[in-house]
């Protein structure tokens, strides 16, 4: 079916022969808009455009790869339309090569196509951010070690003033930061010679700095805004009923103010507010007043103090030339910095440049070197600008609000403008502008959507207005809440009629609903004494909510076109955070029967599986680190527990000594003999693999231990075994991948790993996830733009703003240039520089208003019905702000003024207001509702507030019978677990344990698997030294033996008959030689037992599988099964998590073959059967299930008996 633009949209199809910039709101059919203007112009019957010669700019590789196959796939239609046309069907063959790219794609392009332009090799490579990372760290350590040799005055002084003894990272960190500020600049070290001179100004020139004309300005909003507010209070003493008596003063107030807002000059500013002063009010009692009145008066007078107070104490705390004087003192440290900062800006490069790579910085300035030249006197095209010029018919921009300043340059040099061809086409929303800590200058747009005509010409406006996503009740509250709150002061755009959203979407209508089930809700739960955390709270209460509308909400069906009840996944929910909040969400609504995914760019380096691999690499770079060491040995890797760990050190040295060297020593005479065969192991293998460092690539060498320890396998058979899985592949994968960077080595890629945590470059758990399942999401809503979701939950309203930055050392805004504290050094007292108050102002009125944008881009998110939810400790100032709302509903100007918007801390202190005068209701949730919501969905009986009210009604009214009510509550009050039996069931159990419950033939008698443990009691080490060598101890040294036993070396021998002892007792003297098999394991293995072993079939298909590398020995495994599988009482839904270490498997042609060795003594062969098949069984049950092979035969050795005994 044909799709019907609207007017709007046409004419932003068919506009031509201008730059243009399209203003287009949330759901407003952008995409469709661009891909049909392209697909008229390349078809444009009168003056076709070849598609590779038009430039389309996109912000994501997805989206380039969306636009792509959407004009793929309308070029197609056209073709099918027109076969004979021989245009179209060229065009088909162009889109493959069309610039349809991302901007570093495209600055890669130019810098491919002109690399001899900027002496630059064309064999040069894009490093990763790791890599670009460690770079970084060695070029500035490196020059800081050569700046503190030379030892030069003003060095160590800026030294002492940014990074005192003991805290030189300091420095490092201040480098860092405004190296990667400047590097948004076009050019960088421009920028940092001009702002080295920030602080060189004299009382007398002070003036006339921009910063200046910044504060001024602030400041007379703000007395605006003071002047507002005493009006108001004079208009209230004023009634009839009014504080009369509060007139005189509130008047002098005003001539104050007055006074102050006369102001022209900094320092006139500085002597109205050194000589601020406010009489006091006066205490006359009338009982004509209104008390309320009265009162209100009062608090706004106060609101007007504290304003005029806080202005005062940050900005005019000391006159103009001490302010002048302060700043000039800090101008050698600010010069040194920056210094600094450029200097190593030029050594990185040179390093880039002799390792031959590029990064996302160098893509964009090499590009702009190419395309521009810079002169005194401006910025002009070089001839690869203007051959690119000539070539480009239309150049079009998306997502053009998130530009910077280096793309704008380089963009505009291409484009026809200073040509009169005006031929730039760029879409974006200012409101959608959320990508500030990318340095974004949604700046670009504004300056264009205020300079630019709607009415045609070559600079050319279109807005686009209609939503096409959302039903109106969602439109109607964002119109509604952003017309309260965003303005050109905050949020950057004026929220008026041709910002608003004007639905242009259809939707189904449910029949026979009597209340609009699309409407807005908010729900806000009340913080109680409840043991509750306010965000588990919050998720209690979302978790309702979602159980009230899975199954019946009607949303729209795409494919049918009529209505269906809304699933899970029909659901997201938005957080503006989701660090410390989405896992509790999770846990919520998991608990609640909710399936929940999240979708999250963060989690990878917290993962459990990813730690211990890491862990295990830093303990190869260094043993004696305690705590990577003792991450390893915690896990299932190594398996020691918190006893066996707090033995070696207790027994070894003590809490003073590494626990490296506690392990080494417990393993070679520690007292517990399994403990210290455990030790001895692990110890081995470390020592094994600290030499394979040397050579043998990173991968190799992960890949290497989760074979040996089987912690692969392990973590795949946990609980979210796939996605384990699927974060240890990728930690291959990201192994591999450095060892293609300029790095090599275990120490390189454990600082890799570091710097890619420390920089949060965070992979993000890897996605396992079907976008399609029935699942809610949970999401940021950083992640959620560009997106759309039948039901949104947007949560978390409550949480504060993240105002970290307006408080660092150090303060950086492109246009003022750099900002910090005074301090002498001397003294090492601390304050504020005019300037950085001045900034730290700005930058705060700025992140504000990208928290506008971003609670817009949330809320613009859902298709059918949107939720808000938040917490709150106080219900009555809630009630009051709702109440004072109320009263400018429905006037002509219902703007919250800006000092209101101005001081939210979160994103509820904008709401609340904006809701009460447009009229939203708000639902306040206490514990006993969200109890209620519990026992309606338990029950499915009339709500608890119903029933409490009723009992109330009841005992006032003398009934005390016991109703039906009563008695359900009593019999849950008294009921009875009825899975007493469980009480012992713990949820991870030993193959050994159940081997053991397997000998005993009563049923009732496999409890004893549940029960807790016998304590055995210690016994001194002298006690056990006159022991003899123990059945355990025993069976320890041939596992262990057989375990490093060389069979591949006697392959020619098992072949051609029995193996000697002397050739058995040669190796084994061997083997404790090199450390591999200790002294008392030597001693307790006979030669001629092992020499029989050797000899038979079982040792012959065994040495054959080692030299295919098919023999696995001392393979660890976790196997999950339903408890019921023990005892047909247990219920079903309760898993039972086994672990166990099989002896030994071998892979066949037709299967897998699980061995066992047993040194019992034993005189039957059918009593090993007896008291281990349940064993072996479990090992076959476990292999079929981790390697998905058949297991064909099952084997136990038997060393007493010399022979192998098969189960059947």
């Amino acid at each position: 079916m044909a799709v019907t633009f609207t007017p709007d949209q046409q004419a932003t199809i068919e506009a031509r022969n201008s730059s243009i910039l399209v203003s287009a709101a949330a759901g407003s059919g952008k995409t469709a808009v661009l891909v049909e203007r392209i697909i008229q112009m390349v078809s444009d019957g009168d003056h076709p455009v070849d598609i590779d010669r038009l430039l389309v700019v996109t912000f994501t590789n997805a989206a380039a790869a969306q636009m792509r196959e959407r004009i793929t796939q309308a070029l197609s239609a056209r073709v099918d339309e027109n076969p004979g046309n021989a245009h179209l069907l060229k065009q088909l063959t162009l889109i493959h090569n069309a610039q349809i790219t991302t901007i570093d794609s495209f600055c890669l392009y130019i810098i491919r196509n002109h690399f001899d332009e900027i002496d630059l090799d064309p064999d040069f490579r894009v490093a990763d951010d790791g890599e670009i990372r460690l770079l970084m760290q060695d070029v500035l350590s490196q020059m800081l070690e050569e700046y503190f040799t030379k030892g030069e005055e003003e060095f160590l002084a800026c030294v002492e003033y940014f990074a005192p003894t003991g805290k030189e990272k300091r420095l490092e960190e201040q480098i860092l930061g405004l190296y990667e500020f400047a590097m948004s600049y076009p050019w960088p070290g421009e920028w940092l010679e001009e702002h080295g001179r920030d602080y060189a100004v004299s009382p007398e020139t002070m003036e006339q700095c921009r910063w200046v004309e910044l504060l001024e300005e602030y400041v007379h909003t703000m007395l605006g805004e003071a002047a507002d507010s005493l009006e108001q209070a004079l208009t209230i003493s004023r009634e009839p009923d009014g504080p009369y008596m509060y007139l005189d003063t509130l008047e002098e107030d005003k001539c104050t103010l007055e006074q102050l807002r006369a102001a022209k000059s900094l320092q006139e500013l500085y002597e109205g507010f050194a000589g601020l002063s406010f009489g006091r009010i006066s205490s006359k009692k009338d009982t004509g007043v209104s008390p309320e009145k009265r009162e209100r008066a009062k608090e706004i007078r106060g609101i007007v103090k504290d304003l005029l107070g806080g202005l005062a104490k940050k900005y005019f705390y000391a006159s103009p030339r001490s302010q002048a004087e302060r700043m000039a003192a800090c101008a050698p440290y600010v010069s040194c910095l920056l210094s600094l900062t450029n200097d190593f800006r030029i050594r990185l490069d040179e390093k880039k440049r002799e390792k031959n790579l590029l990064d996302f910085h160098d893509m964009e300035h090499m590009a702009l070197r190419i395309l521009t030249e810079k002169r005194e006197d401006g910025v002009y095209p070089t001839a690869a600008a203007r051959e690119m010029r000539d070539y480009y018919a239309e150049i079009m921009i998306d997502e053009y609000q998130d530009s910077n300043l280096v793309q704008e340059y380089l963009l505009k040099s291409i484009s026809g403008e200073e040509d009169g061809r005006f031929n730039r086409f760029m879409v974006g929303d200012v409101k959608q502008s959320i990508y500030k800590f990318r340095l974004a200058r949604p700046e670009l747009f504004m300056e264009k959507f205020e300079r630019y005509g709607k009415d045609g010409g070559k600079e050319r406006r279109i807005d686009l207005k209609q939503n096409f996503r959302s039903r109106h009740q969602v439109t109607d509250s964002v119109n509604a809440c952003f017309s309260v709150l965003m303005g050109r002061d905050l949020g950057g755009v004026e929220y008026d009629k041709d910002a608003a959203l004007y639905p242009g979407a259809v939707f189904p209508e449910p029949e026979g609903e009597e209340e609009d089930v699309y409407r807005t809700e908010v729900l806000l739960t009340l913080a109680e004494e409840d043991g509750l955390e306010d965000r588990e709270r919050e998720a209690l209460a979302v978790a309702g909510k979602i159980r009230r509308i899975v199954g019946r909400l009607p949303v729209a069906d795409k494919d049918t076109g009529g209505l269906r009840p809304a699933g899970y996944g029909d659901i997201v929910i938005l957080l503006r955070t989701t660090a410390g909040w989405d896992e509790v969400f999770k846990k919520v609504l998991e608990k609640s029967g909710i399936p929940v995914y999240i979708t999250s760019k963060t989690g990878y380096f917290a993962a459990t599986e990813v730690q211990t691999i890491l862990n295990f690499l830093k303990v190869l770079g260094n043993p004696l680190q305690d705590i990577p060491l003792f991450g390893v040995l915690k896990s299932d890797a190594a398996g020691f527990t918190d006893e066996d760990i707090a033995c070696m050190k207790a027994e070894m040295g003590g809490a003073g000594r590494r626990l490296y060297t506690c392990l080494t020593a417990y393993a070679r005479q520690g007292s517990r003999e399994e403990l210290c065969g455990k030790a001895g192991r692990f110890h081995d293998m470390l020592d094994r693999f600290r030499r394979y460092v040397a050579y043998m690539p990173i991968h190799q060498l992960m890949e290497q231990f989760l074979q040996e320890t089987g912690y692969l396998y392990t973590i795949s058979a946990l609980p979210g075994g796939e996605q384990r899985r699927a974060n240890v592949e990728m930690l291959l994968a990201k192994a591999e991948n450095f060892e293609k960077t300029s790095y090599f080595g275990l120490f390189h890629f454990i600082r890799y790993m570091e710097q890619v945590e420390k920089y949060n470059i965070d992979y993000g758990e890897a996605n396992i996830q079907d976008e399609n399942a029935d699942t809610v999401r949970i999401m940021s809503i950083h992640k959620s733009k560009g997106l759309e979701f039948p039901v949104c939950f947007v949560s978390g309203l409550s949480k504060k703003f993240n105002m970290q930055d307006t408080s660092k050392p150090v303060i950086m805004d492109m246009d003022y240039g750099i900002a910090l504290d005074f301090m002498d050094v001397e003294s090492r007292v601390k304050g504020n520089t005019l300037k950085k108050s001045v900034l730290s102002g700005k930058l705060r009125r700025d992140s504000l208003g990208e928290e506008l944008r971003v609670l817009y881009v949330a809320m613009t998110r859902p298709q059918e019905k949107l939720i808000l939810t938040g917490s709150c400790k106080d219900g009555e100032k809630v009630d009051r702000i709702l109440e004072e709302g109320a009263m400018k509903r429905n006037t002509a100007d219902n703007r919250l003024r800006f000092l209101t918007r101005s001081e939210a801390a979160s994103y509820l202190d904008w709401l609340l207001p904006a809701w009460a005068v447009c009229g939203q209701e708000v639902e306040m949730l206490t514990a006993a509702d969200l109890l209620q919501d519990h026992m309606e969905e338990e029950q499915g009986k009339e709500s608890l507030k119903q029933r409490l009210q009723r009992f109330e009604k009841e005992a006032l009214e003398g009934k005390q019978e016991e109703g039906e009510e009563v008695r359900l509550l009593r019999e849950r009050m008294e009921s009875v677990y009825p899975h007493e039996n469980l009480k012992n069931l713990y949820t991870k159990t030993t193959v050994s344990e159940l081997k053991k419950a397997g000998m005993e033939e009563a049923a009732e008698e496999a409890w004893h698997l549940f029960e807790e443990k016998e304590i055995v009691p210690y016994l001194p080490r002298f006690i056990r030294e006159e022991e003899k060598v123990s059945g355990t101890a025993r069976g320890s040294a041939y596992h262990k033996a057989l375990e490093v036993f060389p069979f591949e070396c006697l392959i020619q021998e098992t072949e051609s008959g029995p193996v000697s002892r002397e050739r058995v007792e040669e190796l084994l003297n061997q083997m404790a030689a090199e450390g591999r098999l200790s002294r008392e394991f030597r001693a307790a293995v006979s030669p001629d037992k092992m020499a029989g072993f050797l000899s038979s079939g079982l040792a012959l298909r065994m040495a054959r599988a080692a030299v295919g590398n098919k023999l696995h020995k001392e393979q660890p495994f976790v196997l999950g099964l339903p408890a019921s599988t023990l005892n047909p009482e247990f219920p079903q839904e309760e898993t039972l998590l086994i672990q166990g270490i099989i002896d030994v498997y071998l892979e066949e042609e037709d299967g897998l073959v699980v061995a066992d060795y047993k040194t019992d003594a034993v005189t039957r062969a059918q009593e090993l059967v007896n008291r281990y098949r349940v064993q072996l069984d479990y090992y076959a049950r476990a292999l079929e299930q981790l390697t998905g092979r058949r297991v064909k035969e099952k084997i136990i050795y038997s060393f007493a008996l010399a022979e192998e005994v098969v189960l059947q």
